[in-house]
């Protein structure tokens, strides 16, 4: 019981992090089933997030995202990604939780 505890806490306890960036690349699907439909990527991903950041195809509000991206992106600003330490990877591009202007 305390082993199971123990595991159910330490799930818990992963907090959200924040990355915040210039933004150097963006890349969309527009269709299909890609594991990603939004690609983002800082001129330095942080080591956790070497490949950029992601959100899913399926997702609600990509468009939002892409905006908030773009426009950070054009306007030579940073942009600030949240992310989950415990959310799914893939190939390195930690999932997009929440995406803001710093």
């Amino acid at each position: 019981i305390t082993l199971i505890g123990l595991i159910l806490v330490s799930g818990v306890s992963q907090a959200a992090e924040n990355h915040c960036g210039e933004v150097q690349r963006l890349r969309a699907w527009a269709g299909g089933s890609d594991a990603y439909g939004i690609w983002v990527e800082y001129k330095a991903n942080p080591s956790q997030c070497a490949g950029g950041f992601y959100i899913p195809h399926g997702a609600n509000n990509k468009d939002y995202v892409f905006s908030i991206a773009l426009a950070a992106k054009m306007a030579k600003e940073s942009v600030c990604i949240q992310v989950y330490s415990y959310s799914t990877n893939i190939q390195n591009r930690c999932r997009i939780n929440y995406i803001m202007n710093p």
